[in-house]
C-alpha cells in the first residue's frame, strides 16, 4: 500500500505454546488445567471453538508476554505442564 511500516520496536519478550490434542483423545474437548493456566500473569489463552478433538488437532495457543524472555520461558512451562486437552 505504500504505507511507512511504523514503529516496530520490542514492547515485550513474548512465547507462544500450541494446544494440540493429547494422543489418543477422540472426541468432545475438554480443557483440564484451564483456570490454572488463565491465574498466571501474562498468560494469554486462545482457543479456537473446536469441539471435538483428535491426537495433535490444534485446539488453540497460549501467548506469554514478559518484559524478561527466561521468565516468560518458565510460564510457557508452566502453560504445559498444567494444560491439557482431553476428553470426557
Amino acid at each position: 500500500m505504500g504505507l511507512p511500516l511504523g514503529d516496530t520496536s520490542l514492547r515485550s519478550s513474548a512465547v507462544m505454546v500450541n494446544l494440540v490434542g493429547s494422543p489418543g483423545s477422540v472426541g468432545p474437548a475438554v480443557y483440564q488445567g484451564l483456570e490454572k493456566v488463565l491465574s498466571l500473569p501474562g498468560v494469554f489463552v486462545h482457543l479456537y471453538g473446536k469441539a471435538e478433538t483428535r491426537p495433535y488437532r490444534k485446539m488453540g495457543h497460549v501467548t506469554i508476554v514478559h518484559p524478561d524472555l527466561h521468565k516468560a520461558m518458565v510460564l510457557a512451562d508452566q502453560v504445559e505442564e498444567h494444560l491439557q486437552i482431553v476428553t470426557e
